[in-house]
């Protein structure tokens, strides 16, 4: 398995070819991987916490996003977490996570990794989501 580290938006993304598919072909037919991880963004940050009036990429309960190529596309694996082990609508926000996969034409699947450590705090939203919240 052959892995590549790619930098956007000053964020490090991995790119793993578990199967060693060509790059520039599996590029030209389903993307290339920074406009598939900007894509994910978009849709991330589409989702919101119903109790908290910011998406959970701003929020910061995203903690890492990987990109698998496959021969149809790309998987997806998401590392996450919610402001709670105990949230109410956890359930609800980790399969509108699974579903970008369905607005994504070159993602084949969205996995979903859901952690509690280390646990979310205030410290893990960006400066956008503090301005909205008036912690800034």
């Amino acid at each position: 398995m052959s892995q590549e580290i790619i930098k956007v938006d000053d964020k490090e993304i991995v790119v793993e070819n578990p199967l060693n598919l060509d790059v520039e072909e599996h590029n030209k037919k389903y993307g290339k991987p920074e406009d598939v991880y900007k894509e994910v963004i978009k849709y991330l940050k589409a989702i919101y916490d119903p109790e908290i009036p910011v998406n959970i990429y701003d929020l910061g309960l995203i903690y890492d996003i990987k990109l698998i190529r496959q021969e149809d596309g790309y998987k997806v694996h998401i590392t996450m977490t919610l402001t709670s082990m105990v949230c109410p609508v956890g359930e609800s926000i980790v399969d509108m996570v699974k579903s970008i996969a369905n607005k994504i034409d070159s993602v084949t699947e969205v996995e979903v990794d859901l952690v509690f450590d280390p646990p979310w705090d205030r410290s893990k939203m960006s400066d956008e989501a503090k301005l909205v919240l008036g912690m800034m």
